[in-house]
């Protein structure tokens, strides 16, 4: 129009082609990454809350078999391309692979550094200083071995909790790599890689690694709960305080002993499945003395016997007569109970039995 303004044909033709620039930038926004298989940044921190919660829930139990309290967290999660993987580990590692089975099927590769894997090797055989050794031993790689199946047993059971099913494990292969070539890494062009912060009292402060395959990563994220970030604990913050309101209510108390402090949490035994449901016979000792015949037959209602132990010593722990642990009597609801202040090392367990 010669006066400059639009006529309504014109405003409608130039609002339809605001909205055709419009439309590929908004799509491209909302768009998920991951046509091709990877996971969308929501389903990283979806699959981290998953992880961290696992490894924290392990974390006592790994405590308990290298004497120290270990903490596991801030899981990072990234996905990589299989070769952008080997070139973040050119270095010598320590590498232990293990496959879920089951319900969740799946390759794991566990990597620590040369150095925090001789520490915790030596505080499993009973080194409480934790000096590394100058080699790695088979000995040492054993130990090791052990403690990442305990780690990736005990996460693979919480995880069919989550996802329904039975999920199980391959026995672990070890082995040290000396550069990105000897990397066993799992299958595929892509792979998810996990870095943790694992602390283990003034000994290790350090990080970790976690490899696993893309489609072990995507079957977690549909088994972990919907809402990514924040939404994991916030689920798992009500059962911390169930659990801590029913374990107030139980009420227990000290008996006459003074107070030891806290002790190690209990750990769980060698990953030894075929024996796993074999039943043991745990014995709580609180002294011993030795007696003649004739003392023996002339006890009576009423006679005291002077035991071995000092009033507010540790009782002793015994599996099949073998001492494991020891700890403090208490009284929970009306009856004894011990709880557990020092466990018995590994190595030295293992030297009891043979």
């Amino acid at each position: 129009m010669g006066d400059g303004s639009l006529s309504q044909d014109e405003i409608d033709a130039l609002l339809k082609g605001a909205d055709e620039v419009a439309a590929p930038s908004s799509v491209s926004a909302m768009e998920t990454p991951s046509s091709g298989g990877g996971l969308s940044p929501l389903e990283r921190d979806s699959l981290a809350d998953l992880i961290n919660q696992s490894m924290g829930a392990v974390a006592p139990s790994l405590g308990a078999y290298v004497g120290k309290t270990v903490k596991i967290t801030n899981a990072y999660v990234e996905v990589k391309s299989s070769n952008a993987v080997r070139a973040d580990f050119n270095r010598q590692y320590v590498q232990v692979g293990m496959d879920f089975t089951g319900s969740l099927r799946g390759r794991n590769l566990i990597l620590f550094g040369m150095n925090e894997a001789g520490i915790i090797a030596s505080l499993m055989m009973g080194d409480d200083s934790g000096s590394p050794p100058s080699e790695l031993s088979e000995a040492h790689q054993s130990t090791l071995q052990e403690f990442v199946s305990q780690m990736l047993s005990s996460c693979a059971t919480q995880f069919a909790d989550r996802k329904g099913g039975s999920v199980g494990t391959t026995p672990p292969a070890i082995s040290i790599s000396s550069g990105s070539a000897e990397l066993q890494l799992p299958a595929g062009a892509e792979l998810v890689k996990i870095t943790y912060n694992i602390n283990i009292e003034n000994l290790v402060n350090s990080k970790f690694y976690h490899v696993m395959d893309i489609g072990l990563a995507s079957e977690l994220v549909r088994a972990a709960p919907s809402g990514g970030g924040g939404g994991m604990q916030t689920q798992f913050a009500p059962q911390q305080q169930m659990a801590s309101q029913s374990i107030g209510a139980v009420g227990v108390s000290p008996v006459k002993f003074p107070p030891l402090g806290e002790g190690l949490p209990a750990g769980l035994g060698p990953n030894i499945n075929l024996l796993l449901d074999v039943r043991l016979t745990l014995t709580v000792e609180l002294g011993r003395t030795t007696m003649l015949v004739k003392d023996i037959l002339g006890l009576g209602e009423g006679s005291i016997i002077e035991l071995d132990k000092l009033a507010g010593e540790p009782v002793d722990l015994l599996v099949n007569g073998k001492l494991i642990a020891r700890g403090e009597v208490v009284v929970i609801d009306e009856n004894f109970g011990v709880r557990v202040t020092d466990i018995v090392s590994p190595a030295e367990r293992i030297e009891r039995v043979q």
